[in-house]
């Protein structure tokens, strides 16, 4: 039987990509360009939180980038992809996650400038240098423990709840790792806007951009965007509101369609109901 170079290559491709799963976990489209993540079937799966907030941080290519609480990867897979000369630290406590993201690097061919720290933020200092970065993206847990139902699965459940960190031990680590005048970009739901700006600024870290994000027009914002500097001045600039959808259930919006363009263009459609 003849096997064309094509043939042998898909072969050649899906015997690695087969090595690269585990029982449980399927390999996912992350972008136009063959950009593939791993994730659990049933456990944590990233959302459009982490397109958003990739796209909101606008790296420079000089920058050092820290993914904190980076889960199966998206984020740091998507800015190391997007951006080639750029260089992403992803720490995620979660070993199984913290697997997948290391082993998504490693399929996707971005290990040399993707690297993955399993660790407990909240003992930042022994994992990562002090103002080590000039970027630092988090996507926190947005329920407070005894708020909500929990999640049954663990891996979602520590994603939505702070089971491991509050927001405060989550804000003290990115103030820990940022470097002076280094920026952090979050995204939260904004129902818990004021407790997040609040401890920004406490810990020197002063908000300078925010965005929210919503459903569709006429619908209350559920998340926002927040950039921070490090000693920055005070002064606060609002965005335009960025919605999701068109109308209720409609199509994507023009703005997220630019988004999706931009940076993953297959991706799911959002959890925002």
């Amino acid at each position: 039987m003849y096997y064309s170079n094509d043939m042998m290559s898909m072969a050649a491709y899906k015997e690695t990509t087969d090595s690269m799963l585990r029982e449980g976990e399927s390999l996912d489209v992350l972008g136009s360009e063959g950009l593939r993540v791993i994730q659990s079937m049933r456990g944590f799966r990233h959302s459009m939180d982490a397109i958003l907030l990739a796209q909101f941080a606008a790296p420079r290519p000089t920058d050092r980038v820290l993914d904190l609480g980076c889960g199966n990867g998206a984020i740091a897979l998507l800015l190391a992809h997007r951006h080639p000369p750029l260089r992403v630290v992803g720490l995620e406590m979660q070993p199984a996650l913290a697997s997948r993201a290391l082993r998504g690097a490693q399929l996707n061919g971005l290990h040399d400038r993707v690297e993955i720290v399993e660790g407990d933020l909240r003992r930042v200092e022994a994992l990562l240098p002090p103002a080590g970065f000039d970027l630092v993206l988090c996507n926190p847990p947005y329920r407070e423990v005894g708020r909500g139902r929990l999640n049954p699965d663990p891996e979602r459940r520590q994603a939505k709840h702070e089971m491991s960190a509050t927001l405060q031990e989550v804000i003290a680590a990115i103030r820990y790792a940022v470097a002076p005048k280094g920026r952090t970009c979050l995204i939260y739901h904004a129902s818990r806007l004021a407790d997040l700006l609040t401890l920004l600024r406490a810990e020197r870290l002063e908000p300078k951009l925010l965005r929210p994000v919503h459903s569709f027009p006429g619908a209350d914002a559920e998340l926002v965007l927040v950039e921070a500097r490090r000693e920055g001045r005070s002064g606060l600039r609002m965005l335009a509101p960025l919605f999701v959808y068109q109308t209720r259930g409609g199509a994507l919006s023009h703005a997220m369609d630019e988004i999706y363009r931009d940076l993953a263009p297959t991706l799911m459609r959002s959890g925002i109901a």
